[in-house]
């Protein structure tokens, strides 16, 4: 039986109430603080309806899961999972054989994008009787004219609302250390100094040239990055991610691996998992169960931007 912590237990009533009044209800909660456990809840206490869970991709879904067990609940057998890209491919006769009482839209800000919205609204067309229920640490689509998801999908019906300040005041969720370091500028000083020399007033000109030259100085004294892990990671076994943009900036941080991390271990562990690369599983797993003595380092490329939770990270 799953036991919710009092702020999901909460959460879980007051959306239990909405539902039951409008039959739509958003739970917004910090990543970290145990939303998904409000959806396997509602999965568990009605055991013959059919609950459809939407999530933006499989890794996200399958730690849920692996977090639902290491509680010692079992898999909800009633729960049929689909990402948001399969449902948006799926035909009238697939969307028919889905036949949901309820509807989980985990991490629902992303229903906002234009290809999966859409195979959101014709699940929600077809099943209007369907109660649905939103999970997500934002309902706010920042880049997308401030777009609240909340409203479009819930008609407002906010079940809970907290900020992470809160959930860290609360204790829910322990507070980060923030590190932050300039590293790398020398093409925006040469960038800065193309400005300066093409100013066409002199007073202008040598003004801005001294504040430039006074930066140089302070930016040489600066500390480089193998400075900067050396001197901040406290666990020298520990394991850390590192989030690269793409393919090409994840071979070109893996080249300075040696550089920037030699300082901490000389060996460390490095993982690589990204979308296309058909090994990411086997590299997510590897790096989770690993527990050497060694450095544990994991590159990826969007697959742990949300709602993925692994107990001992060290940092990113």
């Amino acid at each position: 039986m799953i036991d919710l912590f009092e702020h999901n237990r909460i959460a879980y009533e007051s959306a239990l109430s909405m539902l039951t009044e409008s039959g739509r209800a958003a739970v917004v909660h910090p990543t970290g603080t145990g939303k998904s456990f409000i959806g396997f809840k509602l999965a568990e206490d009605n055991p013959d309806a059919s609950v459809c869970w939407l999530s933006p991709s499989e890794y996200i879904f399958k730690t849920q899961i692996e977090n639902l067990k290491a509680t010692g609940v079992p898999e909800q057998k009633n729960v049929r999972f689909f990402t948001y890209a399969k449902l948006m491919m799926m035909d009238a006769a697939g969307l028919e054989e889905i036949r949901p009482d309820y509807i989980v839209l985990d991490e629902f800000h992303r229903c906002g994008a234009q290809m999966w919205g859409g195979g959101v609204q014709k699940l929600l067309a077809m099943y209007p009787q369907a109660a649905v229920l939103g999970l997500s640490a934002t309902n706010i689509r920042y880049l997308d004219n401030q777009r609240d998801m909340a409203d479009e999908l819930f008609d407002g019906n906010i079940a809970s609302e907290m900020t992470l300040g809160e959930a860290v005041v609360r204790g829910i969720l322990a507070p980060p250390t923030y590190v932050i370091s300039i590293y790398s500028c020398q093409n925006d000083l040469e960038r800065y100094q193309s400005r300066i020399s093409g100013a066409k007033n002199k007073a202008v000109r040598d003004a801005a040239q001294k504040r430039l030259d006074a930066l140089r100085r302070s930016l040489e004294n600066a500390e480089g990055l193998d400075a900067v892990f050396r001197k901040h990671i406290t666990d020298r076994r520990g394991k850390y991610i590192l989030f690269c943009s793409n393919v090409e900036h994840l071979k070109e941080v893996a080249g300075h691996i040696g550089e920037w991390f030699g300082g901490i271990d000389g060996s460390p562990h490095i993982y690589r998992a990204y979308a296309d690369d058909p090994a990411a599983s086997l590299a997510f797993a590897g790096f989770k169960a690993d527990d050497s003595e060694h450095l544990k380092l994991l590159l990826c490329i969007d697959m742990l931007n949300e709602g993925v939770h692994i107990d001992d990270i060290a940092g990113v």
